[in-house]
């Protein structure tokens, strides 16, 4: 019974922390930032650890979300994702991780946090602000790995729309593309199979809660020609 318990008290501990981060992503961009420089020591000790041969995963929920026992090129994965990060947080994160081991490749998924409504994502301002950290992260990441691949914004659900510009979706993935066509990086979509046409809106069934996908192996899946390549970047 006393086993029971406790397990029973470490289940809800669990829940409780589960909701405590969500609900700490949601509120405030300094609560992000806390969140963000925890999981800093997490990818930091796996980035220390890695092999001669790696793959980074970088960027937001989209990029932590997937699972690392994925062997993209044969390769291992260190996952780099931050949950709730928009573009200037992760462009202040990536600057302080250390690479010890160079890695074979990277992907980098950024721009949904950035894409608030409220925020009007498609001013010039806002705009201005997105890129200017998309390209303080791109320069981060290309300085350490010979081929970096940055992905379009994934869609986002129709339940979503009021919350999220999704016109702001191909918008900023234009802007990501032009931008590796500047610096030297790789741009690809591997959302293409869910996107609703160019409304920026995601299929019906593919999003699990209107901001992820329902699978995320896939997206991993179809950027290997873009990773394993074995042309120069």
């Amino acid at each position: 019974m006393r086993r029971r318990i406790v397990a029973g008290l470490a289940a809800l501990a669990l829940v409780g922390t589960g909701i405590l981060i969500g609900r700490m992503l949601a509120v405030a961009p300094v609560n992000v930032r806390a969140y963000a420089q925890g999981r800093l020591t997490a990818v930091q000790v796996h980035l220390d650890e890695a092999p001669a041969d790696y793959v980074f995963l970088a960027g937001d929920s989209h990029a932590e979300l997937e699972t690392p026992a994925q062997r993209p090129c044969g390769l291992e994965l260190v996952n780099g994702g931050v949950s709730g990060a928009s573009a200037p947080v992760y462009a202040d994160l990536v600057a302080t991780i250390r690479f010890p081991v160079r890695p074979r490749a990277a992907v980098l998924t950024i721009g949904t946090n950035d894409i608030l409504a409220k925020n009007h994502p498609r001013e010039a301002a806002a705009a201005a602000r997105y890129e200017a950290a998309a390209t303080r992260i791109i320069r981060q990441l290309t300085a350490n790995t010979d081929r970096l691949v940055v992905t379009a914004l994934p869609p986002i659900g129709r339940a979503l729309d009021g919350r999220l510009d999704p016109l702001a979706v191909a918008d900023y993935s234009d802007r990501l593309k032009s931008l590796c066509a500047r610096l030297g990086c790789r741009f690809a979509d591997p959302f293409a199979a869910i996107r609703d046409g160019a409304t920026g809106f995601a299929k019906p069934g593919t999003m699990r809660d209107g901001l992820h996908l329902a699978a995320y192996r896939p997206v991993l899946g179809a950027l290997v020609p873009a990773l394993c390549d074995p042309t120069p970047p």
